[in-house]
């Protein structure tokens, strides 16, 4: 039996600070999801560092297949955590099921290593290398594209840190893995790693679990159309912006396309932060666009509804509302109501027909 060493030694309290963190935050409060990739997350950045540890891969023959699939899947957990935690649309499903395939041909092949040609190897290392920084580039990309969007001030800042720490270190690895092959790295490299994800994990730990339920609850999808406000301890200066941000939305500010709150906040004369946290702590909405939402899906189901109507274009009812096109109008109706604008109409169109309101 091998001689247990400082880092093996380290990487087995990491280890068990990962399944600890997990277990606390699969049975925590939040969005099925985000507590489910998350858990996932923590499970094969476990088994990552079980599978580049000699010893500890000696020590667990037996689970060496699900080791081994554990440390291929960690960018795709990391990928589906961002998803979930920043409530990222799910617009192209097929991603994921190409994303699985790759990780799963690549761990078949690493599975059966010595029953398959090196270049297959070498091939199948390279193609999920790469496909698993695109990953960790697009799950980047999605949270700092979200960020403007994002009422929650706490997750705003957990997006900054999650760019710049986990996404940066899975990076890393990744890339010095390519450039290594299967040799094995310098022993300061594999220590400073471990050290690294420890840090992480502790570090990433205190904001997701602390007590906080709005940083993961889904989004409300209440429709503001006659707002009554349920918090009567508002300041007057607060009641104020309110009344001035219901005004602009009664003369139709939400038509204007490509609306973001800077633009809204400048529009009322008040600093960003200050609309951010009216919207969402007063108002109970997480994303901007899904305050807009509201306000424009309302005026939808009464324009589709409208028999005087019934020949307008769809297009055109989403293009007046402040939609770019039909696709974003279509899914944030369809997420609303449970129908597509189209069935909408039929239904309520008939009713009117039958004399049922």
């Amino acid at each position: 039996m091998q001689e247990l060493t400082l880092e093996t030694a380290l990487r087995l309290a990491v280890i068990g600070q990962e399944l600890l963190i997990a277990a606390i935050f699969l049975a925590g409060s939040g969005s099925r999801s985000a507590r489910i990739s998350g858990a996932l997350l923590l499970l094969s950045i476990a088994g990552y560092l079980i599978n580049s540890d000699p010893v500890l891969r000696a020590a667990v023959p037996a689970l060496l297949p699900l080791v081994v699939l554990l440390a291929i899947i960690v960018p795709y957990c990391l990928w589906l955590f961002a998803r979930a935690v920043f409530e990222a649309p799910w617009r192209n499903s097929w991603l994921v099921a190409g994303f699985g395939a790759i990780a799963l041909l690549s761990w078949v092949v690493f599975v059966f290593d010595f029953s398959v040609a090196v270049s297959l190897r070498s091939t199948a290392n390279t193609v999920n290398h790469v496909t698993a920084l695109i990953v960790v580039a697009h799950a980047l990309w999605l949270t700092g594209k979200g960020r403007p969007d994002d009422l929650v001030e706490a997750r705003r800042r957990f997006r900054v840190l999650f760019i710049s720490l986990v996404a940066a270190q899975v990076t890393a690895v990744l890339v010095v893995e390519m450039l290594l092959g299967r040799a094995p790295p310098p022993g300061w490299l594999s220590l400073g790693n471990v050290l690294v994800i420890a840090g992480l994990t502790f570090g990433l730990a205190i904001p997701l679990l602390r007590p906080d339920p709005a940083f993961f609850a889904p989004a409300p999808g209440t429709v503001p159309s006659d707002v009554t406000p349920g918090d009567t301890t508002l300041r007057a200066a607060e009641t104020v912006l309110e009344q001035k941000l219901m005004g602009a939305m009664k003369e139709g500010a939400y038509r204007e396309t490509r609306l973001t709150i800077r633009a809204l906040a400048e529009r009322l004369g008040v600093p960003e932060h200050r609309l951010r946290r009216l919207i969402n702590g007063h108002l109970g909405f997480r994303n901007f666009s899904a305050f807009l939402n509201s306000f424009r899906i309302a005026e939808a189901k009464s324009q589709l509804a409208d028999p005087e109507r019934v020949r307008l274009p769809v297009l055109t009812i989403a293009l007046d509302l402040g939609y770019a096109s039909l696709g974003p109008f279509n899914r944030a109706f369809k997420a609303m109501t449970g129908v597509t604008p189209t069935e909408y109409r039929q239904v309520a169109i008939r009713q009117k027909g039958a004399g049922i309101e």
